[in-house]
């Protein structure tokens, strides 16, 4: 585009904006592609954008005259080879790589610090006393959630088996064994039950729960796992589901844009970037377990587990374990702190909440499945326990201004 063009084009109120996103979405990690979603999410809102995928926006830049630059922003995994050619053309960019090698440019990042401590606090919640943490050696946003997740651990009293390992371990079949083998050194060393961080996307935890079943571990009797990034294709099978923090990757491409617009506006950028928090842990059933020293209340626990979704009553389980109802809730107030049926209407809680992240499921059919009688009993418990109605719960779960239709018209090709 011509510079006295270009000029005219930014010189109207309404006039669009020509922007770059810099993504490689070749690698189809939601990491990638749910910062892609939020970015289009805004430039719907504004309707000022014309956005343009070039995984080479630094190389496009490279190649145009100063002062005749295609792009009027750029929102991007940032290399210091964009962050050099930005600067060169005068162009605001905002980075959404928190391991980026670029320096200089302002940045929207996930909160890696709240990531590790949420982990902590959902194992500590369960009642495990022994944990273990598996985290990359030299990822510097890994690092971060290791030292967050140890520290919590730390100051609860307990003691944490801290392992890392190289990223790239399916790069060849020798760094793949090496890996293997530091699994199964760090499994050997932990005394179950133990609750299990992953710091590594999801696959990995996939790795350390097949680890887990080479050792005749059971998942989460014997080790409650979670990992991060909370990829559905990859927690949800095969059997056990994966518990996974689950950042807030949308949010955060959401944000990056709303910035880029504030800078291509004349705002000055912070010397700070700016980091935003998990959206919380989307729990299954690789943490849906209680750790108790009490083997019959431990018992209990696993069939209140699997009764959950048939709606069976306190009164079932005790009946399946031969023992009086008066001894179990003697027991677990003993062991936990509260009673039998305040546990059993947690779980159910617990399991409408997993549900409820299924967007197209009806309150009716998670009632169902969550093991309450009806909707107006599952949203009874919601108010009592979250404050909230499903409804409420669920629209929690999205990006301000996404529905069903907008997440649809975005992902239609």
């Amino acid at each position: 585009m011509p510079t006295e063009q270009r000029q005219a084009h930014r010189g109207g109120r309404s006039a669009r904006r020509r922007v770059a996103i810099m993504l490689d979405l070749e690698w189809p990690f939601r990491r990638h592609v749910d910062v892609f979603v939020g970015t289009q999410l805004y430039a719907r809102e504004r309707d000022k954008w014309d956005c343009v995928l070039d995984e080479f926006a630094d190389e496009t830049l490279r190649l145009s005259p100063r002062g005749a630059a295609p792009y009027d922003g750029i929102i991007a995994r940032a290399t210091p080879a964009l962050a050099r050619e930005a600067g060169r053309h005068r162009i605001p960019a905002v980075n959404v790589w928190f391991n980026s090698p670029a320096h200089g440019l302002p940045g929207v990042f996930p909160d890696f610090q709240s990531c590790g401590r949420l982990a902590a606090e959902h194992l500590l919640a369960r009642g495990f006393r022994r944990f273990a943490c598996l985290s990359n050696r030299g990822d510097r946003a890994h690092r971060i959630e290791l030292l967050a997740f140890h520290e919590m651990i730390q100051r609860t009293g307990f003691r944490c088996q801290c392992r890392t390992v190289a990223k790239q371990v399916t790069r060849n079949p020798h760094v793949w064994r090496r890996f293997q083998r530091a699994l199964d050194e760090w499994i050997e060393s932990w005394h179950t039950p133990v609750g299990v961080f992953v710091t590594f996307p999801d696959a990995t935890g996939r790795r350390v729960a097949e680890a887990c079943r080479r050792h005749g571990l059971r998942i989460p009797e014997d080790a409650a796992l979670i990992a991060s990034d909370n990829e559905p294709s990859l927690c949800l099978h095969p059997a056990p589901s994966l518990s996974s923090v689950d950042v807030s990757y949308r949010q955060i491409g959401y944000l990056a844009a709303e910035l880029l617009e504030a800078l291509m506006s004349g705002q000055r950028p912070s010397a700070q970037p700016q980091f935003i928090a998990p959206s919380g842990i989307a729990a299954r059933q690789s943490t849906d377990f209680t750790a108790v020293d009490d083997a019959l209340v431990a018992a209990a626990l696993r069939a209140m587990s699997q009764l959950t979704r048939s709606g069976a009553g306190v009164d079932d389980v005790c009946r399946r374990l031969c023992v009086s109802r008066r001894t179990l809730e003697r027991r677990f107030r003993k062991s936990l702190g509260r009673g039998i049926a305040e546990e059993a209407l947690r779980l159910r809680v617990e399991r409408a909440k997993r549900e409820l992240a299924h967007l197209d499921m009806p309150i009716k059919q998670v009632a169902r499945q969550s093991g309450f009688s009806d909707a107006k009993r599952l949203h009874e418990a919601f108010r009592r326990e979250l404050g909230l109605s499903p409804s409420q719960y669920r629209q929690s779960l999205r990006l301000p201004g996404l529905d069903e239709a907008g997440e649809r018209s975005l992902a239609a090709p």
